[in-house]
């Protein structure tokens, strides 16, 4: 797993290249959208952690 930040300027790195991509090529590609999907797993499990982590702060 990568490091939260890391995954998360990853991820809107890959963004904007798909973007780009999808722009100039008028088309959106399958494999593009499963590794975004796949990101934001990742970092929606990481911020369930951090929630559960601070939870139990006092």
């Amino acid at each position: 797993m990568r490091s939260r930040e890391g995954l998360l300027r990853y991820c809107s790195n890959n963004l904007n290249q798909y973007a780009k991509r999808a722009n100039e090529t008028g088309s959106i590609y399958t494999e593009d959208i499963k590794d975004l999907q796949n990101r934001q797993n990742e970092i929606r499990e990481i911020t369930k952690e951090i929630l559960a982590r601070l939870a139990t702060i006092q």
